[in-house]
Order: structure tokens, then C-alpha cells, then sequence
């Protein structure tokens, strides 16, 4: 996910918080002819709308070259971006075109302290704070940097905020940041505090009821979280962030079916930002699963941003869920292309998932088999469950050449723990089908132990000492067709097939041993199943002759 310069609560990572609202800040800082248009480029960077922004501050820095800040602004939409490169470059030509760029120097010095470059960092923030002693929108610029950066530090944040706001109590500002401070420190109540301070302050800034619903959330009260979300939306119901943050709790609270429109909302206040249009893709097949859409939505997406290309990771998703393996193969395949372009681009097991299944169904076993086992590089406690998967999808291919495969993983993942019923009862049909019956004899036993009213497991029980005395000396098969007789019986039309085999079987038996009178009832009983089975209408025959 981007990186935003807005605060985000996330208590379990080190990097708690992007900040929300610099925004307060550089208007202070900045006097412009062109406010209006700035204000507007602003709020299109707070609302990660980054596109708009960036033509916005691109436009004013076009208009005039000679004021620094628009540099420093559009290095900000880089970062947040993510592009620290190209962000580095902007604050860079904002201090060649005025060596008293404040903001540019902070923006360099938080670029060397997301990389721990401390000194360096350091050095630029002493450069920018020299002569600014009572400035308190730039000191609470460089505490915004120290909290808010990859590596925060948060004694560095304290004090400086602190400082801004002593210089100016007035601000809610200062008071909403020095509670995400005390959150980065753990101290829940401290910041709840600082948060009711700041709506004291000024009860129309969204962004401190948006910070309060966080520590709601993350305490598990969703709905007092909802309602401070909602309060953020009424006062300023184009603040896109309040909808984001909303949309992630319904997800949180598994409250699905409130998504969808406050997702739209987002999407639509992001404009023209393909980052927000990704994610209601990413959630319409994620949470929603409402494929046929994600894959509406997926496709206009990759059609005018062929860069986004985590676009087919969730078409390749769609597709499969949807048992259309052709396509979800195809668009696995496009992810995987594009992956390799650029090693930094991650891979995550569910890709291998979807490309091995689509391979699977489309018979592409080796590829299949290939790419369950990537999944193992990352995933190794999942080896029982990859095995049992690659197992039965070579078992399900229905080609003879295949049962030996199935055979090598059922082994493979019983080497590791014991095998469930229904592993033992297919390892089973594997060994049945490669001919090793009194091998498969013994797997079914153990379903027929575990389930002894399975009857399909005393069926193939039967079948297994059909096949050890194919001659019928010893006849070891009866008393598993008899097993599978009384449990069948009960659904005689669903197992119609697979009793008039059982019952042939006891009608020869018994005709061998020379109980006619039983023989006979066993080929009656198959003619009440089928009036026109014709073996049986003939044996009936010769018997009522004899």
C-alpha cells in the first residue's frame, strides 16, 4: 500500500502513523497569489487523490518556477507515492531555486531518516530550524517528520511538538499529532486526551475524530469507532480519509455488506487516483467476492493503467472462483510476466494457488505440480495440506500415468502425519487403480474402522478381495458386498448400479454352494432394480428350470 503523509494507527508496526494533515501546516508557511488553486491541490493530496495533485502542483510550479515550494509539494506527492527518488529530486530543486527552503531541507532530512541516516538527517532538520526559533508551524513540520517517518523516533516528536504547541495552544493541530506521538508510545489514555483536547480546539477538524476511532478500533469497540467516523464525515463529507478508515472497520467488523458504498464514496473523492480504483477491485474479490464485478471493474483498470499490474492478480482470483480456469490461467500467466520485471514486485502464495489450480483443470500438470510446490519456499508448515492438495489433483485428472503421482504425494504427506479419511480413502482408489489391492484392501479398512457406515469404503473393500481371488476360491469378498448391501439398501435407486453388482456376487456364491433358492432371490432382487437386465432375466431362467 502507499505510503501516505497522513497519520495511519497501526500499533503493531513500527511505523505507526502517516500524516494526515501537513497541510495545516504549509499553509502557514506559505503565502501564495495562487491560493485557491494551491487549496485545491491540497485537498487532492489529502483525499490520495496523488494524480490530481501532482498535475495541480505541477501546473503552479510551471506558473511560477521561482517560488520553491511548489518543488517542495510536488516531492511530496512523490513521497507519499513512494517514489523517494523522484521526491528527493523535487525538494532538491526547490532549495537550488532558493537556498531558504525550509520545507525542502525537512523533506530531505526525512528521506535520510526513513533510511537511518540519523546524522544526515539531523543535520538538514538543525539547517531548517536555525533562525526559527518561534516558528511553530516548521517546528511541528520536523516533529511530524520524526513521528511519522519509517524509523520513528519518538522522544525527538514529543519534544518538538510539544514546543509547537506551547508557542501556539490554539492549534488542534498540535494537539492531535502529540497524541499520535503518545500512541506510538503505548499510552492509550494520554492520547485519547490530547485527541479531546484537539476537538476542544476546534470541534470541525475530521482528522482528530478519525485518529480517536483508531484507538476504538484497535480496542475491539467498533462501534464507538463507527461513530467517531461518522461524526468526521459530517463535518466534512469530501474527507476522503474518514470513508477509507470507515470502509477498513466494516471490513474489520466483518460488517460486509455496509462496504460497497462507503468504498465507492472513497473511490470516487480519490478521483482520478488508480491506487483507490485498485483497492475496490482488490476488495470486490477479496472481502465481497462479488467476482463478475471485480472482473467489470479489473478489466477497465488494466486497459488504461497496463501498469497496474496487481490488476490480474485479482482477475487470475475472480476467474478461478468462477471455475473460468482458461482465463484465470491466462491472467496468472500475466502477473507472473510482469512480477518478473521487477524484482522488487512480491509474489504471494495465493498466486501460485491460482495458476497451479487453473493448470490442474486445464490437465498442465507439470505446471500445476511446479507451482503447488513454489508455495512451500514461503509456506513450509503447509507442506501436509500442498501435498494432500497436489495428491487428489492428480488423482482428479482421471489419466492412469497420473495415479502413480497421487500415490507419491498421499505418501509423501502420510510420512508426515496421518492421513484423514478422505486421503486414506483416495490413497485407496490410487492403490486399487495401480493394482496393488491387498495395499488398498488395507487403507479402505481404516475408513470403514473410522466410518463404518460409509458404504462406498465396504464397496471397495469388496472390489479389493474381488480382485486377490479373481477365481472366487475363498469367496472373500461376501462379507463386505453384504456389509455394503445393508447399508445402501436404504437409498436403493441412488445405488441401484452398485448393488446389482453386490447382488450378482451373492447369487453366484450361493449358487456355488448349491442353495439354488437363495441364488434365485439374489437375481430377483436385481430384476426389481431392472426389469430389463438381461443376465439376470436369463439366470432366472435356467434356475426356475432347475
Amino acid at each position: 500500500m502507499k505510503r501516505t503523509i497522513f497519520a495511519h494507527l497501526n500499533k503493531n508496526q513500527n511505523h505507526m502513523f502517516k500524516n494526515y494533515n501537513l497541510i495545516f501546516f504549509l499553509l502557514v508557511l506559505v503565502q501564495t497569489l495562487q491560493g485557491q488553486t494551491l487549496q485545491e491541490g491540497l485537498k487532492q493530496l489529502e483525499n490520495e487523490n496523488y494524480t490530481a495533485a501532482l498535475n495541480t502542483f505541477t501546473s503552479l510550479n510551471a506558473t511560477n518556477p521561482k517560488n520553491p515550494i511548489f518543488a517542495y509539494y510536488i516531492g511530496e506527492v512523490h513521497y507519499a507515492l513512494e517514489n523517494y527518488e523522484a521526491a528527493r529530486t523535487s525538494y532538491s530543486i526547490g532549495l537550488n531555486v532558493s537556498s531558504n527552503c525550509d520545507e525542502c531541507r525537512v523533506g530531505l532530512a526525512k528521506l535520510d531518516l526513513d533510511n537511518g541516516k540519523f546524522l544526515e538527517a539531523k543535520k538538514n532538520f538543525d539547517s531548517a530550524l536555525k533562525g526559527n526559533s518561534k516558528n511553530h508551524a516548521l517546528i511541528a513540520l520536523v516533529g511530524d517528520a520524526y513521528l511519522y517517518s519509517k524509523k520513528p523516533n519518538v522522544e525527538e516528536a514529543l519534544a518538538l511538538l510539544t514546543k509547537a504547541r506551547d508557542l501556539d495552544p490554539k492549534v488542534a493541530k498540535y494537539w492531535a499529532h502529540l497524541g499520535d506521538a503518545q500512541v506510538l508510545k503505548g499510552d492509550f489514555g494520554s492520547a485519547m486526551t490530547a485527541y479531546e483536547t484537539a476537538v476542544e480546539k476546534n470541534k470541525n477538524e475530521p482528522e482528530t475524530y478519525v485518529k480517536m476511532a483508531k484507538i476504538w478500533s484497535s480496542s475491539k469497540k467498533y462501534d464507538l469507532a463507527t461513530e467517531k467516523l461518522e461524526s468526521a464525515i459530517a463535518i466534512a463529507p469530501d474527507y476522503a480519509l474518514a470513508y477509507k478508515d470507515l470502509y477498513e472497520l466494516y471490513i474489520k467488523s466483518k460488517n460486509y455488506t455496509k462496504v460497497i458504498p462507503v468504498l465507492q464514496k472513497y473511490v470516487a473523492l480519490a478521483g482520478s487516483d488508480i491506487s483507490a480504483k485498485v483497492r475496490l477491485v482488490k476488495f470486490l474479490c477479496f472481502q465481497a467476492k462479488d467476482y463478475e464485478r471485480a472482473i467489470e471493474e479489473g478489466k477497465q483498470i488494466i486497459a488504461s493503467n497496463p501498469d497496474q499490474y496487481t490488476i490480474y492478480r485479482w482477475l487470475a482470483w475472480s476467474y478461478g472462483e468462477l471455475n473460468k480456469y482458461q482465463e484465470s490461467f491466462d491472467q496468472s500467466n500475466l502477473l507472473f510476466s510482469e512480477i518478473a520485471k521487477d524484482t522488487t514486485r512480491k509474489t504471494f502464495s495465493s498466486d501460485y494457488e491460482y495458476l497451479a489450480k487453473a493448470a490442474a483443470k486445464l490437465g498442465k500438470m507439470d505446471i500445476a505440480e511446479k507451482n503447488y510446490t513454489k508455495i512451500l519456499e514461503t509456506e513450509p508448515s503447509r507442506s501436509s495440506e500442498i501435498y494432500g492438495m497436489l495428491a487428489k489433483t492428480f488423482y482428479d485428472s482421471k489419466d492412469s500415468n497420473k495415479y502413480e503421482k497421487a500415490l507419491e504425494w498421499y505418501t509423501k504427506k502420510q510420512n508426515l502425519q496421518a492421513l484423514n479419511n478422505t486421503d486414506q480413502y483416495y490413497l485407496g482408489l490410487c492403490l486399487y487403480y495401480l493394482g496393488y489391492y491387498s495395499r488398498a484392501d488395507s487403507s479402505f479398512a481404516k475408513v470403514v474402522e473410522l466410518t463404518p457406515n460409509y458404504a462406498q469404503g465396504w464397496l471397495m473393500r469388496a472390489r479389493c478381495n474381488n480382485s486377490l481371488d479373481p477365481d472366487n476360491v475363498q469367496f472373500l469378498s461376501k462379507p463386505f458386498y453384504e456389509k455394503y448391501i445393508e447399508i445402501a439398501s436404504i437409498d436403493k435407486e441412488k445405488n441401484k448400479k452398485n448393488l446389482i453388482e453386490s447382488y450378482n456376487y451373492l447369487a453366484y456364491y450361493y449358487i456355488q454352494q448349491n442353495d439354488l433358492v437363495q441364488g434365485k432371490s439374489f437375481y430377483e432382487k436385481i430384476i426389481e432394480l431392472d426389469a430389463t437386465n438381461e443376465d439376470a432375466l436369463d439366470k432366472l431362467k435356467i434356475l426356475n428350470q432347475k
